[in-house]
């Protein structure tokens, strides 16, 4: 609460244009089923040299029985001398576990007696950086993951697992701190239209905070983006790559098909200690006059494909791939609820969030 206090002060400053959007709708994913999703999405520019900060906040609950809020702060402060982010994600639902590896994701059939469980999870990743040079997009920090899973309800098949029980069983809880690094040169990282973004970030987990696990992550991810044709039409393009070693709980493997990579995979069916994938995504806004409703509209359209492995490099011999086509929303100057509707390998998603995947 008390940094919540903080930013409510900051944002309440003489200078600082805060604009606030209430959205309330429809989504569906597969591990979540159909949903009500409400919320809102607060935008402002701390100075005139800073790119437009965001914080969105959303809260659902699904057909499946399914509760879920999260909050995403993205924030410059100082001129962009000082970078302040945190994700925040609590849930309580049903869900599956399918075991380790791309070939028990794909071959091991869903069900109440063989994967099904219930879980309790929160994630909370604050990570704030400063700019290491004023002339260069270079930024130096530290992140902290706090993160968590209790599981019930656990099928037979589940509590069999030999990857369940070696990895944390039924109560985890990740306590981790680490580095990061980030040359990022977007014009508005929120929604750039064009600029090159790299990151390197390290985080090694212990019994601080009431850890109870032991083991450590490195994540190198690049984005770049470039404007075609006209203002509101940007080709973008990632490459992310992840893994763990050591004592790595099952609920913190690297994972595929999450709403901010492929968008075409159950969420927690693809897991190992290895994840890399590559995308390439269209954005465009209707070109529509500006002072019609209909200038708010745009889509986009997405290519990509996966891989997991259970040693340092994924094996490129497995793919998953997946394209995908989505629905944007302008609902203030940089910041769209996008709905995507991905097909994968045998699988499909349909997602409601706000700000781009990547």
């Amino acid at each position: 609460m008390g940094s919540f206090a903080l930013l409510v002060c900051l944002l309440a400053s003489p200078g600082v244009e805060l604009k606030v959007t209430p959205v309330i709708a429809p989504a569906y994913t597969p591990e979540l089923g159909f949903m009500v999703v409400a919320g809102g999405v607060a935008g402002w520019s701390a100075s005139a040299d800073a790119p437009r900060s965001s914080l969105a906040v959303v809260a659902g609950a699904g057909t499946v029985g399914a509760f879920l809020t999260q909050t995403r702060l993205t924030s410059f402060w100082m001129e962009d001398r000082v970078r302040l982010q945190a994700f925040i994600d609590v849930r309580d639902q049903p869900d599956h576990f399918f075991g380790v590896g791309f070939e028990n994701g794909l071959t091991r059939p869903q069900g109440a007696e063989s994967t099904a469980y219930r879980r309790t999870a929160w994630l909370v990743t604050p990570q704030l950086q400063v700019r290491m040079q004023e002339k260069l997009p270079l930024f130096f920090g530290t992140v902290m993951d706090f993160t968590g899973t209790r599981s019930r309800q656990l099928s037979p098949g589940v509590a069999a697992d030999p990857d369940f029980q070696a990895r944390g069983g039924a109560s985890v809880i990740n306590s981790g701190l680490g580095f990061s690094l980030t040359w990022d040169s977007r014009d508005e990282p929120v929604n750039p239209r064009k600029g090159l973004f790299l990151s390197a970030q390290w985080l090694g987990y212990g019994s601080w905070f009431g850890g109870t696990t032991q083991w450590q992550s490195l994540t190198l991810d690049y984005r770049h983006t470039v404007t075609l044709f006209r203002e509101g039409s940007t080709l973008s393009w990632q490459v992310k790559y992840r893994t763990a070693w050591g004592g790595v709980p099952w609920s913190e493997l690297s994972q595929l098909g999450t709403p901010w990579d492929l968008r075409a995979y159950r969420w927690g069916r693809y897991r190992d200690t290895t994840a890399a994938f590559a995308l390439l995504e269209y954005r465009f806004m209707f070109p529509f006059p500006k002072d019609t409703i209909w200038a708010r509209l745009g889509a986009a359209a997405w290519v990509g494909v996966g891989a997991l492995g259970g040693g340092p490099l994924p094996d490129v011999t497995q793919p998953l791939p997946a394209v995908g086509v989505g629905l944007r929303v302008r609902v203030q100057d940089r910041v769209t609820v996008r709905l995507d509707f991905g097909l994968g390998r045998g699988s499909f998603a349909f997602y409601f969030q706000f700000l781009e995947a990547f």
